[in-house]
């Protein structure tokens, strides 16, 4: 069992188990996580294991892959492969890694994404959502750390991106082609992302690709303004499809 005290939020203040470990997930979700617990606790090259992603923010789906990010210290020697393969042995069918990641998928069908690194390497992108779950690790230290992290994005050309593929997903719509609009929305997604350095919050469905096109395109420009030459653009777009 985790200390009471031991689970953190990157900079949301969580503290407390079980409130803070019992809220993650599903109980699937939550096994996975008391394996990486279990496995790293006392493990002197490890100084956090934390949860993000949806499963941490609460958005997250039964079927939703499990994303845990290992703070290491400094010049602390790592092997993904051989770190699947002490946590999950021959349940790890496919193990898919990089030189500080692994993503796993187990014969339970159930899906894996780690990263192990130094505390100076943490992303950005993570700590909108990142819950240590075990560790000594301050929330702010990892917070810190991930802005350490963070570029200033290319607003401009984010823009220019995500309203292409706007433009392309109403074209792909009208040609009657949802799987490729669907895919288009994504991209816009993915701008949005570089944009605010986080994921967002919205839930659509891949059934409708016209109303995720439009919601897409409300959350943008909720926070940035297009200009008018973009929002000309948009103005002449029609995101039904064809009847």
């Amino acid at each position: 069992m985790v200390r009471a005290g031991a689970v953190r939020g990157c900079g949301a203040g969580w503290s407390g188990y079980p409130a803070g470990v019992a809220a993650l997930g599903s109980g699937a979700h939550r096994a996975i996580i008391g394996q990486f617990i279990a496995h790293y606790r006392g493990d002197a090259r490890v100084l956090a294991v934390a949860v993000f992603g949806s499963v941490s923010t609460g958005a997250w789906h039964e079927l939703s892959d499990v994303d845990l990010d290992i703070v290491t210290r400094d010049r602390a020697v790592v092997r993904p492969g051989d770190e699947v393969a002490a946590l999950f042995g021959s349940r790890a069918v496919i193990v898919l890694t990089g030189a500080d990641s692994a993503d796993i998928v187990l014969d339970s069908l159930e899906e894996v994404s780690v990263r192990w690194h130094p505390l100076r390497a943490t992303s950005p992108h993570i700590c909108a959502s990142a819950r240590v779950v075990l560790g000594g690790l301050p929330d702010t230290a990892l917070a810190a750390a991930g802005e350490a992290n963070r570029s200033r994005p290319d607003e401009q050309r984010l823009l220019d991106a995500l309203v292409r593929d706007a433009i392309g997903a109403a074209k792909y719509l009208t040609r009657g082609r949802r799987w490729e609009a669907a895919a288009a929305v994504e991209r816009m997604r993915r701008s949005l992302l570089e944009l605010r350095g986080r994921r967002d919050s919205l839930r659509l469905d891949p059934a409708d690709p016209a109303g995720a096109l439009a919601a897409v395109l409300a959350e943008t420009q909720a926070g940035y303004d297009l200009g008018p030459a973009r929002r000309a653009l948009l103005d002449r777009i029609d995101p039904a499809p064809d009847a």
